[in-house]
């Protein structure tokens, strides 16, 4: 039985009144935890969302003013990744509060890219940081009985209706029986978690302020020589691992990139103040729980003087295949700290 939402599918509701602006969106309250992915209420962002017309969706979300792991840069700043997991969070809820897809049905990210557009308009060292966020989404061709391509590009927003971000998604809704037969036995539900804590404290080489972290917990990094690094995988990491799962989770693949990015060989004049303003990420496999992932430089790394960014690339490997490449740019925070004082 086909188990995805036909994509044409809109909510009853819709005929009924006319849909509220960005303005009148609801900060009180989380959306389901469920519908976000989630286990911890404290890992979920968003708050409300509405259709706004169509395939477009406006969406509420307040950022805390210090997470467990993705702590506020200098002045205040928001930590790249509280943004990318929100529009992250905000594309899987639309699929399933507005397109009718189960929850049990596995989302495959192919793609993502991600841009700070206005730093300054990150900060907000007041209190929790209430942002929109304006989603569009997209169905292209090639949709079956068991997949359906989906993109989805979001236009972040501040309070006062000021732009900060942009993020896009590209991947697949698929059919559980599909994945199921894609991923074969590693589908399996593991029954016990891995042993606490593998790497343990003594394989943390890495001080966390030099990746911008306070805990030597979420230094996800170890050396592995030659400029490379590997992925350390905490299947007890609160965040990290906030539930099961069969394969590693994208949010600590891109905070790998983020600190591989920190200390690449080529950049190591890089501040721990400097920020993560830009992502462009290639999935081309899943990554496995069983054996080591490292993490190499790409093509080199320059300094793009129009913009005043240090651009990174680098690609991670699982048992001698590339599983994915990605390109980064980071920008100094200290020009803001300095305005602020």
């Amino acid at each position: 039985m086909n188990t995805l939402a036909p994509a044409h599918r809109i909510a009853a509701a819709d005929a009924v009144p006319a849909p509220r602006a960005a303005a009148q969106l609801d900060f009180h309250r989380t959306v389901s935890r469920k519908l976000v992915h989630k286990s911890a209420v404290s890992e979920v962002f968003l708050t409300d969302s509405e259709r706004a017309a169509g395939d477009r969706f406006l969406l509420a979300a307040q950022w805390p003013r210090d997470h467990a792991v993705f702590q506020p840069g200098p002045g205040g700043l928001t930590d790249s990744m509280v943004v990318v997991e929100t529009a992250r969070q905000a594309s899987i809820f639309v699929f399933h509060r507005y397109y009718g897809v189960p929850l049990d049905v596995p989302f495959l990210v192919r793609s993502m890219d991600f841009a700070i557009t206005d730093l300054d308009a990150l900060a907000d060292p007041s209190g929790p940081q209430e942002v929109t966020l304006d989603l569009t989404v997209e169905l292209p061709a090639g949709r079956s009985a068991s997949r359906m391509p989906v993109l989805t590009r979001a236009v972040v927003r501040t309070a006062d209706g000021r732009p900060c971000a942009e993020v896009s998604m590209a991947g697949d809704i698929l059919d559980r029986r599909i994945y199921q037969r894609i991923r074969g036995r590693r589908a399996l539900p593991p029954v016990n978690r891995a042993p606490a804590r593998p790497d343990g404290p003594c394989a943390v080489e890495v001080p966390p302020a030099a990746v911008g972290r306070r805990r030597a917990d979420d230094v996800v990094l170890v050396p592995a020589g030659d400029d490379r690094w590997r992925l350390r995988v905490d299947q007890h990491h609160p965040t990290f691992f906030d539930h099961s799962s069969d394969h590693v989770q994208a949010v600590l693949l891109l905070e790998a990139l983020r600190q591989y990015g920190m200390l690449a060989a080529e950049v190591r004049s890089t501040r721990p103040s400097d920020v993560l303003c830009g992502l462009s990420v290639e999935f081309h496999g899943y990554a496995e729980l069983d054996s080591a992932i490292l993490l190499a430089p790409g093509p080199a790394a320059h300094a793009d003087r129009s913009t005043g960014e240090r651009v990174v690339r680098a690609r991670a490997t699982q048992d001698g295949a590339v599983i994915l490449s990605a390109r980064l740019a980071f920008r100094s925070a200290w020009q803001h700290v300095s305005e602020e004082i």
